[in-house]
Order: structure tokens, then C-alpha cells, then sequence
């Protein structure tokens, strides 16, 4: 594939997300826009561990496709690319514009993002995209990937909480700061336990619209990274949201990440349906559990 690098659309720890248009392609057939994810290759360790991720989830509807890797020079530095999905929809904070999504339509994506997750915590790595198709239409059930690529959003990025650099003139972060577990923001370590606060972040900002952390203009960065690391203050749960969603919150908020409930656990929460299924029958359109534990195990 022959493709050159457009505007920037976002960063991280890792390095840089850039949009892209392809010009040529090798026989198989790509969308026209892509994704590129970049970093410099003398620090694409962690960009690297997720293309192996992606490799093993790459036939799941629920994340976004990859359509490989390559290396560029770029301005005298040479750079490890992986080519995603272009998530033209953007993310759930563009997509919801301070308005709450219908409580069905949450429960569905919620359901969705923690099967794509307890597959990932089975394999023993922590960070995947997920993406919802449709994410303001009426859903009955999750459209196949063949929709238009413009009816596809970014959800969230698990393993967002992760700290990648701590000292006093600089603190960054991989991933969506606001949906940072408190472990995370007061050391380096990764605990599966910090996807699931994510999880409940991702929710809430579904039901309410809004992020999980009120944060206004003039807040300086290590006060709101002190009110979710260190202080007793818990994102607020709407009132207005049902029993079943507060309960569900609940348990995935809780600043003990031992105390948290497992992606295994919430899936038989009432939130997200009570009917039981095998493990392997929930990850509709993805690889099976024998097939999986062949691929590669990363780390």
C-alpha cells in the first residue's frame, strides 16, 4: 500500500495519529482514508505490541482493523507506522456533543466493549480500540462492518490509563487522561482493574453527554490529575439513570481496583442482559477461544 500522511488528528505517549489518503494499493482492496499511527522507531516498542494485538483481533467487528504496518523516513527520523480504520465518526465525545445517548443504546455498546475487553485481559495485554457503528441510530444489533465508513466512532481506548512519563517538568499519558484510573495516575504500573474504571468512565460519558471529570478552563493539570489520583472524589452518577446503569457504575468506580468487578463478572450484570451464554458464542464475528490460543501470547 501507497499512502501519504495528511493532517494530524491526534497524540499520545506513543506518538502521533495522522490521517491519511491511500494512492496505491497491492491487490487487496482498502478504503481510500486510513488511520496511521506513528511513532519513532527507537521508542514504537508498545505501537509495536499492539499491531500483534490487533493481528490476533483483526476479524472482530468491535475493533478497529488493521491493515498492517510499514517504516518511513520522515524529515531524517525513521518512523514504525500501523495502518488502522479510519474512525471518520470521531470520538464518543464529538459524537454524543454534551447530549446522553438513549439507555438502550448504551447497554448495547456497553455489552459489546466488555467481551471485546475480557478477551484482551484473557490474552494478557491491555490496549485495543473499540469502535460502535451507528452510535446515534436506534440499534437492535450491532451492523456488520460493511456500512459506511462514515457511521463508524471511536468508543474508547482501553489501556488509556496508562503513565508513560513522571517527573516535574512533564506527565504524560497514553489514552484519554479523564478515563485515567487513580492507580494509574499515581504510579506506572498496569492493572487489567484500570480498564474497567475506564469502562465505567466510557459509560457514564454515554449516559450524561459530558466527561466523567468536570474540568473547567482555568483548572491547572495537576489539580484535576491530584482530584483523580489522590483525593475521595468519585465521578458523579446521574440520578437519572436507572437502577440496573447506577448499580453497574457502581461497581466499576470504586478507587480499590481489588475491589472493582471483573469484565467476566459485569457481563452478568443486569445492565448488560442477564441471558448466559458460552464465553466463546459472546465474541459474535471474532476469532474462536481454540484459535486464539494459538496465535501469539503478547506481552
Amino acid at each position: 500500500m501507497i499512502w501519504t500522511r495528511g493532517e494530524t488528528i491526534g497524540r499520545g505517549g506513543f506518538g502521533l495519529v495522522s490521517k491519511a489518503n491511500v494512492l496505491q494499493q497491492n491487490g487487496d482492496r482498502f478504503p481510500h482514508v486510513i488511520a496511521v499511527k506513528t511513532a519513532k522507531i527507537s521508542a514504537s516498542d508498545s505501537l509495536v505490541k499492539e499491531k500483534k494485538l490487533l493481528d490476533i483481533f483483526n476479524d472482530c467487528p468491535s475493533i478497529l482493523h488493521c491493515y498492517g504496518d510499514d517504516v518511513t523516513t520522515e524529515e531524517g527520523d525513521e518512523l514504525y507506522n500501523i495502518l488502522l480504520e479510519y474512525a471518520a465518526g470521531g470520538c464518543l465525545a464529538d459524537r454524543t456533543m454534551g447530549k446522553g445517548l438513549p439507555e438502550n443504546i448504551v447497554r448495547q455498546h456497553t455489552k459489546s466493549m466488555l467481551i471485546a475487553l475480557t478477551h484482551v485481559h484473557r490474552l494478557g495485554y491491555v490496549h485495543c480500540d473499540v469502535k460502535p457503528h451507528n452510535i446515534l441510530l436506534v440499534a437492535d444489533s450491532l451492523p456488520s462492518r460493511k456500512k459506511r465508513v462514515g457511521e463508524i466512532a471511536k468508543l474508547a481506548d482501553f489501556g488509556s490509563a496508562k503513565k508513560i512519563k513522571d517527573d516535574e517538568d512533564n506527565k504524560e499519558f497514553r489514552g484519554t487522561v479523564l478515563y485515567a484510573a487513580p492507580e494509574s495516575i499515581i504510579h506506572q504500573e498496569y492493572l487489567p482493574e484500570s480498564d474497567i474504571w475506564a469502562l465505567g468512565c466510557t459509560v457514564l460519558h454515554m449516559i450524561t453527554g459530558k466527561s466523567p471529570w468536570k474540568v473547567e478552563k482555568e483548572d491547572k493539570a495537576e489539580d484535576v490529575l491530584f482530584k483523580i489520583g489522590c483525593s475521595e472524589e468519585l465521578p458523579k452518577i446521574p440520578s437519572k439513570a436507572s437502577k440496573d446503569a447506577r448499580d453497574f457504575l457502581s461497581k466499576c468506580l470504586i478507587k480499590n481496583p481489588k475491589a472493582r468487578w471483573t469484565a467476566d463478572k459485569l457481563l452478568s450484570h443486569p445492565f448488560v442482559g442477564t441471558q448466559k451464554h458460552h464465553f466463546s458464542e459472546l465474541f459474535h464475528g471474532c476469532l474462536s477461544i481454540h484459535h486464539l490460543h494459538n496465535r501469539v501470547h503478547v506481552r
